[in-house]
């Protein structure tokens, strides 16, 4: 092998490949590549799905650029390793580090590049980005809030891709209407993109035609470069290693297929069937011809071990602990662990517990927030694993419901208006009342996720009302509140004459009944042939009034009576006056 194909062969071959920038392709992915389900991930927590987004946008950008280590970008990664969430959650501009080539990320407000409030221009400009972003684009919709990974445009189709990071949804590319997003909300929405290296697919790559087929064949491969071949699920680097083949072991090859520049051979290793890079190997025969297979020669890999360790919560309420568990698989036993935490926006982490053999801890958080968790388990040999996991404390469950209004007349309903804050997850809600006289409650609306209710009292005395807030882990918070049922007030004033002479006197007499407290009252007369009032009395305790008819005419007279509450009614009267 010369010098050339050598350097070649570090991509290609070695146990753990590092792609050099001087031979990366980057047309070295095909539109299914990119699209395999290990591409995309799920949120780690409600509040990370930017993260996610964009994580899954620097896979696809790794695979296309040929880096192996695609599936080491993971939010943690990006999160601790990388800082790309900042104070604030996920930063708008950055430049990633982890793959061969640095990735220049940018971010714009859709209103700002598209400039028209139009569906079509939006429309346009997504399918412009998509175009000549194959990576894929994260869209961020601020009004639900959420972010995806738009992946493409179907044009036959009419029909955006993405995949959802929320926790819950398959990770793979779907229809955008299967996620909660509005791809044309102008005002509040944004995406990130990479604004450098330029990107490409392979040529004969598109959304219906991604794959490249596989042909059948029956010979006898060895492999003969001295670092030995990686051993991985499809043909092509962007596939996860599932192994490792070494220097001339004798391996039989069923299947070819070209991708990346390269021949991938499907073989049969170690009882495990996958792709190796026939270019680092010599052609030995056809099946046909007597040659020894070797497919059980024993992997020569150095295999570090995983960490596994858990908690025992993502969401827990003030007041509460969590359990930390280290664990491990695949190590040289026996393990040690230590435990630290942190709030998500500090960089000050706590330690929990240094390294011992104590495989669970569990602390008492003092502040409702985001906390992130570290746990290191360290094998016998000193190697140390480290997993990140977050957990968010939420602030005890809290009602704070309400009614309308604390007072209403008889005939009028209830109001009631559920609220919450602190608890976990979704509020249930459910409402109840009786009469203050009575012993039994009556359900007005059991648990449901509806957070208004109402009932019409039938009788004018006090109500009391019960609301009751469940959250997700079944914690109730109540509420009592009391409504006075007051009678329909009623306006009993009188005029002490009719009909009357002119210069007699007429005595104007206010009563009321129903409402609620006591009374005030107020008097007005008027010419019939007048628009303008004059008051008499205004509002005051007095219940009587009088007038003069000064001329031969009718006369318009008011009476109002308001209650305590501030309700009023009025009652009008004719006066008729002659010479």
């Amino acid at each position: 092998m010369n010098h050339l194909k050598k350097v070649i062969a570090v991509l290609l071959c070695s146990a753990v490949m590092t792609a050099p920038t001087a031979v990366m392709n980057t047309e070295a992915a095909t539109f299914a590549q990119i699209n395999t389900e290990n591409v995309f991930v799920n949120q780690n927590t409600d509040y990370t799905c930017t993260l996610a987004s964009n994580v899954m946008m620097l896979r696809r950008a790794a695979i296309m650029l040929g880096d192996p280590k695609w599936m080491t970008i993971t939010e943690d990664k990006c999160r601790y390793d990388y800082g790309l969430w900042g104070s604030g959650g996920m930063i708008c501009d950055y430049t990633f580090y982890g793959t061969t080539k640095n990735i220049t990320v940018v971010n714009d407000a859709i209103r700002y590049v598209v400039g028209t409030n139009s569906r079509q221009s939006i429309k346009q400009y997504l399918i412009d980005m998509l175009q000549k972003h194959p990576e894929g684009i994260v869209y961020y919709d601020y009004d639900i809030p959420h972010a995806i990974l738009l992946t493409d445009y179907a044009a036959e189709e009419d029909m955006f891709y993405c995949s959802d990071p929320n926790k819950g949804t398959p990770t793979k590319r779907v229809p955008v209407t299967n996620s909660s997003v509005n791809l044309y909300n102008y005002y509040r929405s944004s995406v990130w993109y990479i604004k450098s290296p330029e990107l490409y697919l392979t040529s004969n790559s598109t959304a219906t035609s991604g794959k490249q087929t596989a042909y059948d064949t029956d010979e006898i491969w060895e492999v003969t470069d001295e670092a030995g071949l990686n051993f991985r699920a499809d043909a092509g680097i962007a596939y996860d290693r599932i192994g490792y083949v070494p220097c001339g072991a004798v391996v039989h090859v069923t299947k070819k297929k070209a991708n990346g520049g390269y021949t991938w051979g499907y073989v049969n290793y170690n009882s495990k069937n996958g792709w190796i890079a026939l270019d680092y190997a010599t052609k030995i025969g056809n099946n046909t011809q007597t040659v020894k297979v070797e497919t059980q020669k024993p992997e020569n890999t150095n295999i570090t071990f995983e960490n596994k360790s858990s908690i025992s919560a993502d969401v827990i309420v003030l007041g509460e602990k969590i359990t930390f568990k280290g664990a491990a698989e695949k190590g040289n036993a026996p393990y040690e662990y230590a435990y630290y935490y942190k709030r998500a926006y500090s960089s000050n982490w706590t330690t929990v517990q240094d390294f011992s053999t104590s495989n669970t801890v569990s602390v008492e958080p003092l502040t409702a927030t985001m906390y992130d968790v570290c746990v290191k388990v360290k094998d016998a040999k000193g190697n140390i694993e480290k997993k990140y996991m977050t957990f968010d404390v939420k602030k005890p469950l809290e009602n704070k419901s309400t009614v309308a209004s604390r007072s209403i007349y008889l005939g009028n309903e209830v109001n009631i208006k559920g609220k919450a804050t602190g608890g976990i997850g979704k509020y249930s809600y459910a409402y109840y009342q009786k009469r203050q006289e009575d012993d039994k409650w009556c359900l007005v609306k059991d648990y449901s996720e509806e957070s208004t209710a109402s009932f019409k009292p039938l009788k004018a005395t006090n109500y009391n009302v019960c609301i009751k807030i469940k959250d997700e882990k079944g914690n109730i918070a109540k509420v009592y509140e009391t409504v006075e049922v007051c009678p329909k007030l009623v306006n009993n004033s009188r005029v002490s004459e009719t009909y009357v002479k002119v210069g007699d006197l007429i005595k104007l007499v206010a009563a009321a009944q129903g409402g609620a407290g006591k009374y005030q009252y107020s008097f007005y007369v008027k010419g019939e042939s007048s628009s303008n009032w004059t008051t008499l009395k205004d509002f005051g305790y007095s219940t009587t009034a009088v007038f003069t008819a000064m001329k031969a005419t009718t006369y318009d007279v008011c009476v109002k009576v308001r209650d305590f509450y501030g309700k009023v009614e009025k009652k009008y009267f004719k006066v008729y006056a002659k010479k």
